[in-house]
């Protein structure tokens, strides 16, 4: 039997079985103004706008030891000096917005979602990229048309985290596009690719990965497998058995750090060719 025919009679053995979606909880973002979501943002008086200006301007200071004070008095100052905060930051290699995003992380949440949107689709790419990679994390429902339109974007990692945006909320026409990029940009986008996908892991959203990469060649299953991570559920383990028995190394590898994933556990990246074989063995018996 083909490796066609065999994924086919797997899946028509899990459709019969009909097993519920799991949703995982949404990870927890950074603490919001409250559990409503915010229309606007919150108003600042005129002096606190004067001060959050003043308090940036500390961060494009030498004296490092400005630059903690700065940071918590900013954060002191609530959502409402985000818009400023936000102004200040520029597309330039030696600029200071990695002090801003930092203020950002933690003064921005769930309930400033919309917001967050509405700023992004100002021209600053950093800005933009930073806003999209937090909002693709946060699972919220009403930001499906927007990250449709942001997974057009020019610039490749925002494009990319709208992409993820969108295919957890079940737009899986981008999986095309997201298996291209986790190809060569893995080690940095996978934390990304965790947090996007973790919250809305679910049945109907892995199937289609396991159907891209079945006649596909091992570069691709690789990228799969690594998506399969946070998106399969316990049911379709069975799935794996192939990827398990893989006479490439990577593919083995994969398959063994999805289980291992699927199961609670950290992946472990650097596996010998030794240790694959031993585990694989192991986890075909387990999943």
């Amino acid at each position: 039997m083909t490796h066609r025919l065999l994924l086919a009679a797997a899946l028509a053995a899990l459709s019969a079985v009909a097993a519920p979606a799991q949703q995982g909880k949404p990870a927890q973002d950074a603490p919001g103004a409250a559990d409503g979501k915010l229309a606007e943002w919150p108003a600042l008086k005129d002096a606190d706008k004067a001060k959050a200006l003043a308090l940036v301007d500390q961060f494009r200071k030498p004296e490092t030891k400005l630059h903690e004070p700065a940071h918590k008095a900013l954060v002191a100052l609530g959502a409402g000096a985000a818009p400023l905060v936000m102004q200040q930051c520029a597309d330039k290699v030696d600029g200071i917005n990695a002090q801003l995003f930092a203020v950002l992380d933690e003064t921005l949440g769930r309930p400033h979602a919309a917001l967050m949107a509405r700023e992004s689709k100002k021209p600053r790419t950093e800005l933009r990229r930073y806003l999209v990679r937090r909002l693709c994390r946060m699972g919220d429902k009403d930001l499906a048309t927007y990250f449709e339109t942001m997974a057009k974007d020019p610039d490749p990692e925002t494009a990319f985290c709208a992409q993820l945006g969108a295919y957890a909320q079940g737009k899986t026409g981008w999986l095309p596009a997201i298996l291209e990029h986790c190809k060569t940009n893995w080690p940095t986008m996978g934390p990304v690719v965790a947090e996007a996908f973790a919250p809305a892991r679910s049945r109907e959203l892995a199937l289609p990965v396991f159907e891209a990469i079945a006649p596909k060649g091992a570069v691709e299953q690789m990228a799969g497998l690594r998506l399969l991570r946070h998106l399969m559920v316990k049911e379709q383990g069975v799935l794996l058995h192939r990827y398990l028995d893989a006479g490439e190394h990577t593919v083995k590898r994969e398959a063994i750090n999805a289980a291992r994933c699927l199961h609670g556990e950290a992946p472990i990246e650097n596996l010998s060719v030794f240790q694959a074989i031993e585990m694989a063995k192991q986890w075909r018996a387990k999943v």
